[in-house]
């Protein structure tokens, strides 16, 4: 690979194990860093970042944790930093947050041509740490603080949060941003939607996770069918896959609403599942700055969600679709509104658009290097 001369070398480390989030964010962040910087991704895992990468030619080097150890991942990655010579290392999540900076260090251990190093948190913790878990936060934190020059917060409520733990002056506000033209056109009609065109579809997308809540959007569905005589036909959908699976689907049979509930795993029709919904539900616990929620402005559809988090700071001027009372009961009067009022028409704020995101980034990276 040939690098121009004159772009700042920029080595992103991430995980990649699977396509959530951050994986989505990082990809559509890294497709517009492309031409402004001189990149080479490292991942922890194959998958589907790993190919949609290759496929926008940006280098990318493979060091999988599931066949090698974590000492030697590290001096494999030292030796990468070694050769590569970024000017920036820039890393997602706890692990990677480690392994970078201890990296960069182990480099370049006099300083002389060490990288400036940073991080993207993408949200808070989701669940709570065992002991081993919390010695990796605690290390995690040390890094952040001594070892990294700056952190890239999501959202202002996560900022917050972060200056518990990391200077105040480290901490830097990027939204997510996402590529709407990209959306745009790859999304055609699902075939749900196809199927019944009749009828309102709500669907819930993300994770099987616990701090989704799938369980409100299945209560929240059950009380709305039961009105169903008085209501346009609807249908509810929940895309996305995770370890509640099972347990969400036997809600749903408890409820005596199985035969209007969907459950579609991991799609990778995205785009199109979205755009074919009346609505996304967010029933999250807490949010960072969720990528659903971006790609279900940028194509048109409404997000009903949770007030908390990042999802306050992205409906802040359309309060009307968010939800104050973390109940069923709330969400289904809010989806009820949603389809028989007319709201305002959903639209994604500038600050969340893929070149805003990219040019912030690159903004940052200049000031660390232009710093003392």
């Amino acid at each position: 690979m040939i690098f121009s001369q004159d772009k700042i070398r920029v080595l992103h480390l991430i995980s990649g194990d699977l396509w959530a989030g951050a994986e989505s964010q990082a990809y559509t962040q890294l497709k517009y860093l492309q031409s402004q910087v001189n990149l080479h991704v490292v991942l922890l895992n194959d998958g589907e970042l790993a190919n949609r990468l290759r496929l926008l030619n940006i280098p990318v080097t493979l060091l999988p944790e599931n066949s090698l150890g974590t000492l030697s991942i590290l001096k494999k990655l030292t030796e990468l930093i070694r050769q590569f010579k970024p000017a920036i290392i820039h890393t997602h999540r706890q692990k990677e947050n480690i392994l970078g900076a201890l990296a960069n260090v182990m480099a370049f251990p006099l300083f002389g041509g060490r990288a400036k190093s940073l991080r993207t948190t993408h949200g808070a913790p989701e669940f709570r740490p065992n002991l081993k878990q919390k010695l990796q936060i605690r290390l995690d934190n040390f890094v952040g603080k001594y070892l990294q020059q700056a952190v890239i917060s999501v959202s202002e409520d996560l900022a917050k949060k972060l200056t518990h733990h990391f200077p105040p002056s480290h901490i830097h506000v990027i939204h997510n941003g996402v590529d709407g033209d990209a959306l745009r056109s790859a999304a055609i009609t699902a075939d749900f939607k196809t199927v019944k065109p009749e009828a309102k579809h709500l669907g819930i997308v993300g994770r099987l996770e616990p701090v989704k809540r799938i369980d409100i959007f299945i209560r929240a569905a059950a009380i709305l069918l039961k009105q169903q005589s008085s209501l346009p036909p609807m249908e509810f959908h929940v895309i996305g896959d995770g370890r509640l699976r099972a347990e969400m689907q036997e809600l749903a049979t408890s409820l005596d609403i199985k035969q209007a509930i969907h459950f579609h795993g991991h799609r990778r029709d995205m785009a199109s599942c979205i755009r074919s919904l009346d609505a996304v539900v967010m029933c999250s616990d807490h949010e960072g700055t969720p990528m659903v929620a971006l790609e279900a402005l940028a194509l048109g559809t409404a997000v009903i969600a949770h007030d908390v988090g990042g999802l306050h700071e992205l409906l802040v001027d359309q309060p009307e679709y968010l939800v104050q009372d973390h109940a069923p009961e709330a969400y289904a009067a809010k989806i009820l509104t949603c389809l028989c009022e007319q709201l305002s028409t959903p639209f994604l704020p500038q600050r969340y658009k893929a070149e805003v995101n990219a040019a912030a980034v690159v903004a940052l990276y200049q000031e660390l290097l232009s710093a003392h």
